[in-house]
């Protein structure tokens, strides 16, 4: 019998016995709080009781399972030798997980300016996009290539996906997209499973998000944390991955940057404020650029070959100047409530000059570009999408709330609780009054559809080595 083997017996011997032991005394200390997961019949019905959460509550199972882990880690000491320690420290270093920056979230729950309620621009553009989805999909899901035909169970990802509802939106168009590519081949759709992985930051409301998954959907739910700049699956596991308004989001805000933006600067900008500063621009180029290959890269190893991948991608048109686009002064009318509030002295200038919001708005020309040098996929299909109607006359105030649920969070992080509602009031007031920004000739977003097919036959070159993508974290 192995070390490990030999540990997990004995670690499981030890619990059995201590968990008997601690129990009825935590139980007995505060009967409201549910230590143990256990299942109960209760009028002929089987209820699930979980582990108090969090980690901030006194009876947290975070905290009251201090004994049980105490426990655990004394039979570790007893049967570990110098050997089993080092083969595990090799094995973490090696799986461990390295984050490129902070983990970004949009607002979570159903408070006021969730993003739940506050998504509907992105929903519009699912929406518009299903048409094209069910054709591509129909074009070019290849039922009998091997990699899908050895099994009944298809693997789809959804990169970035919130809270919902958007999501579950797009899941259910490519499930019934599939479904529908199998009745024409004369297959039994039946006879498929669909497994769903629902990814976001480790800091997004997975308990919001599997709160309102559809009650009666066709397939099974995982939702899998971590950022989608690394790798998050095993080789050749997925056969379908989509992302929507999610793949402009940076991994970090570029380190560069500050070093053009120190803080006390006469000439400090931040990413809000200087939307017209081409050096600032570059380096946000240059740090999307990186980002975009690893990101395809990372999905190339997971995708099986002939896998598919839908980008819903908000971006600007080719030629555009960021600062002259609707977007562009959305950004610099934020980045001015936060240098009023300097002025006004409820907000140090060093903390305005440092804020950065980690976004870029690429191009199609740029992302068309950004593909082919990556050589894993084939690009099937890249257009430019019908603007929503709920895109054609904007309500300031809604967009300002759309704004809100957005970047919030990234903002009480970097400024704290204390300015969040006297600066989103000053912003969707100074909204109001710049109400020339929805103009049509300012309106120089668009809206892309990109449709990929991971290459089959592996894509190698000195400019371009196939390289491990670590796992994402946060």
């Amino acid at each position: 019998m192995g070390a490990s083997e030999q540990t997990k017996m004995l670690l499981e011997k030890r619990m059995e016995n201590e968990i008997t032991k601690v129990l009825p005394e935590k139980e007995e200390a505060n009967e409201e709080t549910m230590i143990v997961l256990k299942k109960e019949l209760a009028n002929g019905e089987t209820k699930l009781h979980c582990m108090s959460s969090g980690d901030h509550g006194s009876h947290s199972y975070a905290r009251c399972s201090c004994t049980q882990k105490d426990s655990m880690d004394a039979a570790r000491k007893e049967i570990e030798n110098e050997d089993t320690k080092t083969l595990r420290e090799k094995e973490m270093k090696k799986h461990k997980e390295v984050s490129n920056g902070k983990s970004y979230h949009m607002n979570s729950g159903d408070g006021p300016y969730s993003y739940a309620k506050y998504s509907r621009y992105q929903k519009a553009t699912v929406d518009t996009a299903k048409k094209l989805l069910v054709e591509v999909i129909s074009d070019n899901l290849d039922i009998n290539n091997p990699s899908f035909g050895s099994s009944n169970t298809l693997r789809i990802a959804d990169m970035g996906c919130s809270i919902g509802p958007n999501t579950f939106i797009a899941v259910q168009n490519i499930v019934e997209a599939v479904t529908l590519k199998y009745q024409s081949m004369q297959q039994n759709p039946q006879d498929l499973e669909f497994h769903v992985f629902f990814n976001d930051h480790v800091a997004n409301d997975f308990n919001a998000l599997f709160r309102s998954l559809p009650p009666s959907r066709p397939y099974f739910a995982v939702g899998v944390p971590g950022s989608f700049h690394g790798r998050l699956f095993p080789k050749s596991s997925l056969h379908i991955v989509h992302s929507s308004y999610a793949p402009h989001w940076l991994s970090k805000v570029p380190k560069e940057v500050m070093g053009i933006n120190f803080p006390g600067s006469k000439n400090a900008k931040n990413y809000c404020t200087s939307s017209t500063d081409e050096e600032v621009l570059e380096v946000f180029s240059s740090q999307y650029k990186k980002d975009v290959q690893t990101f395809l890269t990372a999905r190339a190893q997971e995708l099986v070959g002939g896998g598919l991948m839908v980008l819903l991608l908000t971006g600007i048109q080719n030629g555009a100047i960021f600062s002259e686009t609707c977007t562009g002064m959305v950004f610099k009318l934020f980045g001015s409530c936060l240098l009023d509030m300097a002025n006004a002295g409820l907000v140090s200038k060093e903390k305005v000059y440092s804020f950065h919001l980690p976004l870029y708005y690429t191009t199609p020309k740029e992302m068309k570009a950004l593909i082919e040098k990556n050589g894993y996929f084939n690009i099937e299909r890249i257009e430019i999408l019908a603007r929503p109607v709920e895109h054609e006359s904007p309500d300031y105030r809604i967009c300002s709330f759309h704004f809100r649920a957005a970047i919030e969070g990234l903002v009480e992080e970097h400024f704290g609780k204390d300015i969040i509602e006297e600066l989103f009031e000053r912003y969707t007031n100074k909204l109001g009054r710049n109400s020339f920004i929805f103009d049509e000739e300012y309106r120089k977003e668009v809206n892309l559809f990109i449709f990929l097919r991971r290459k089959i036959i592996e894509y190698f070159s000195e400019e371009n080595p196939e390289a491990e993508i670590e796992h994402g974290e946060g």
